[in-house]
């Protein structure tokens, strides 16, 4: 259930940082906020990968 938390917590961060870039930057940063989004995203992928790989391996 912890993965689950994290790939939310990952979700909201990524919202988060659109909704800064689009109302408070007026879309000036978008480069950076795509390359931030794409790291959290690739962080909450590795996170939840290894979070599976142990689960599978708990029920073994």
């Amino acid at each position: 259930m912890k993965y689950i938390n994290g790939l939310y917590i990952a979700l909201i961060l990524m919202m988060f940082i659109n909704l800064l870039n689009f109302t408070i930057f007026d879309n000036k940063y978008s480069g950076i906020t795509m390359y931030l989004s794409s790291v959290i995203f690739i962080i909450g992928s590795a996170f939840f990968g290894s979070a599976k790989r142990l689960k599978m391996s708990e029920k073994k």
